[in-house]
C-alpha cells in the first residue's frame, strides 16, 4: 500500500474538503474488504466441534459484519456530502446554509420526531386522569 500523503485541513477550502472526504472513502473502503477477508477466513479456517465454537464464530462473524455496516454508512454520508458539493457548486458556505433555501435535512426530522414525542407525553397524563 502506497504511503500516505498529509492532508492539511482549511476551513471552507474545496480542495481540502476533497481531500479528506476522499481519504475518509477509502478508509471506509479498506475496512470493508479486511471485514469480508476476515470473514472469509474464518469461514474457510474454522472447523467448530461443539455449540461454544459455533457461538463463537457467530459472535466473530456478527462483529464482521458490523464492521461493514458501519462504513457502508461512512461511504453513504460522504456520497452526500459530495451531493452537496455538486449542489452548490463546490461553494462550502453555501452548503452550510442550504437550510436557509427550504431544503429539507436530518435536523428537521429530528424536531419532527421530538414534537410528536413531545405531544404523546402531553396527552398520556390527560388519559390517565380520566381513567381515576
Amino acid at each position: 500500500m502506497p504511503r500516505r500523503k498529509k492532508q492539511t485541513v482549511k476551513i471552507n477550502n474545496v480542495v481540502s474538503l476533497e481531500g479528506v472526504l476522499q481519504e475518509v472513502y477509502n478508509e471506509a473502503c479498506v475496512n470493508i474488504k479486511s471485514a469480508q477477508v476476515g470473514m472469509n477466513e474464518l469461514t474457510t479456517s474454522a472447523e467448530p466441534t461443539d455449540t461454544d465454537d459455533h457461538v463463537k464464530i457467530a459472535k466473530a462473524k456478527t462483529d464482521f459484519l458490523k464492521t461493514k455496516t458501519d462504513n457502508v454508512k461512512v461511504k453513504l454520508e460522504v456520497a452526500k456530502l459530495q451531493n452537496d458539493s455538486v449542489k452548490n457548486t463546490g461553494d462550502i458556505a453555501g452548503m452550510m446554509n442550504a437550510e436557509a433555501d427550504g431544503a429539507v435535512n436530518a435536523n428537521h426530522f429530528k424536531e419532527i420526531r421530538k414534537m410528536i414525542r413531545d405531544k404523546a407525553l402531553e396527552d398520556t397524563p390527560a388519559k390517565e386522569e380520566d381513567n381515576k
